[in-house]
């Protein structure tokens, strides 16, 4: 699955995402991360959260993290 994002980078064949039932989102894979984990500020606001690493092609109705470090812009 080749999908561009605002930033003119390719979406990686493997995101992060909440494994709550009520997620809809997919995370860049923080690369420093020991566990699976958002690049973006997401595991710090959801502390009691657990993330899986999955293949984005697998969740199409997803949508893609708008936060800078995932596939967002810069903010204003």
């Amino acid at each position: 699955m080749s999908q561009a994002v605002s930033q003119g980078e390719e979406v990686p064949e493997t995101a992060v995402r909440n494994r709550s039932q009520y997620a809809d989102t997919l995370h860049r894979l923080d690369p420093d991360a020991d566990e699976p984990e958002p690049a973006c500020v997401e595991a710090e606001y959801r502390e009691d959260a657990e993330f899986t690493d999955v293949p984005v092609a697998a969740y199409p109705h997803y949508s893609l993290c708008g936060n800078p470090e995932c596939f967002g812009s810069e903010w204003w």
